[in-house]
């Protein structure tokens, strides 16, 4: 079976499928490697970091923030979407796809922030802030927010369950970004907080710059925290030469997941194929104590031919290298192979005229980690179902967020 592949892709899929991410400098560099493990030391220290990690978040679930948060979200879900202001929907829906680059062909190479930013509406957002400036309190009879107040700020309260909710943007401005003819007013800098009681359990901090003329952004800086949970990320695009993006799920402080990656090469160029428009790649992906380490060019690479799967691996394995290690020491590194992949399908079977549910095998590419002593385990041996089991608990905290913002 023949397959058009890219290079990057087929790294940000490798990564993803072990749910794991940054190294904590931010800067794509390779971490500091200052010596190695034996293969079992190296399981053991996987290991122990996976438990260690788990627990952090099992232990942030009963974070009194987030309870509160799945309280007041709770509260707003038995409202009618009358609830929801325009500014605020409008908002939130910007921040979270500016701030967020998705690991697609697109967004990586060329990071199209028309792609990436939510439909604006006919109303300017900073008139429409401007507009909206003032206190409100929640009214339950009517489900609607009554203007109470003046401010230089907006601010939403919400008595409920005997508490006391205030939402604030303290800060909001945009700027017209984009070739002449065809501007879109983009957030440059949004602030703001969730207290309840009187205790901060939600912030955000939010900043863009652009260059004049163009819509790609040249730096993006964002910090959400729930309690002592912080996403933090940091975007940087270097004359449309040098791209640097990094993201950090941290807890308390500690990094939990997060990773950093360096992609260089003419991003202005972009109706160009992925070898035209990126020369190489680095990753850096961590999980608390451990750190994946990627880096991958486009050597004898055209992403319009037709490669069988030996192809594939060969050209994978020649611009593609990869280390695991875990405090610093090596455990292995890793070389893609030629699999087969069994599955069932609904085939049409020319004698009966019907499609009929049979087993089907095809040859595909995979990766695993090879060690100093010869032998080698795929991936999902390796990490032995760690990481799946922590995707579930880590995507459980976060329901409680997207539940509270989802409709705005």
């Amino acid at each position: 079976m023949k397959k058009t592949i890219s290079l990057t892709l087929l790294c940000f899929i490798l990564v993803l499928n072990i749910s794991c991410e940054s190294d904590d400098n931010g800067d794509g560099d390779k971490p500091k490697i200052t010596g190695s493990l034996s293969v079992e030391e190296g399981k053991n220290q996987l290991e122990d970091n996976s438990i260690e990690l788990l627990n952090k978040i099992d232990a942030f679930k009963n974070n009194d923030a987030l309870n509160e948060i799945i309280e007041l979200a709770e509260f707003l879900n038995g409202s009618n979407d009358s609830k929801i202001v325009n500014f605020k929907k409008t908002a939130f829906s910007t921040i979270n796809n500016i701030s967020s680059i998705e690991a697609s062909n697109k967004s990586i190479t060329t990071f199209n922030a028309k792609q990436s930013i939510a439909i604006i509406s006919e109303t300017p957002l900073a008139d429409d802030f401007q507009a909206e400036k003032g206190i409100y309190l929640w009214n339950s009879d009517t489900e609607k927010f009554d203007k109470t107040g003046s401010s230089d700020d907006v601010i939403y309260n919400i008595n409920y369950n005997g508490k006391v909710a205030v939402f604030s943007f303290t800060d909001f401005t945009t700027k017209l970004a984009g070739s002449e003819g065809s501007k879109e007013e983009i957030p440059t800098l949004i602030k703001a907080n969730l207290k309840i009681d009187n205790t901060t359990v939600f912030t955000q901090a939010f900043s863009a710059s652009f260059k004049d003329n163009q819509l790609i952004p040249s730096t993006i800086n964002n910090t959400t925290t729930i309690g002592g949970f912080a996403f933090v990320t940091d975007y940087s695009n270097s004359s449309n030469k040098t791209i640097t993006q990094s993201f950090d799920f941290k807890i308390d402080g500690d990094v939990i997941i997060g990773y950093s990656y360096t992609a260089k090469g003419k991003f202005n160029n972009e109706d160009g194929n992925i070898e035209d428009i990126i020369d190489s790649v680095t990753l850096s992906f961590q999980f608390l104590d451990a750190n994946l380490y990627i880096t991958a060019n486009d050597n004898n690479f055209n992403s319009d031919s037709e490669l069988s799967i030996d192809q594939e691996v060969a050209l994978l394995n020649s611009n593609v290298n990869s280390e695991l290690s875990i405090n610093k020491k090596s455990i292995a590194k890793s070389i893609f192979y030629k699999d087969e992949s069994t599955y069932t399908d609904y085939v049409f079977n020319s004698s009966t005229q019907n499609f009929e549910l049979v087993e089907v095998s095809e040859d595909v590419v995979n990766i695993k980690f090879l060690f100093d002593d010869g032998t080698s385990n795929d991936f999902n041996t390796y990490i032995e179902g760690s990481f799946t089991e922590l995707e579930s608990r880590f995507d459980a905290v976060f329901e409680a967020y997207e539940k509270l913002f989802e409709d705005m």
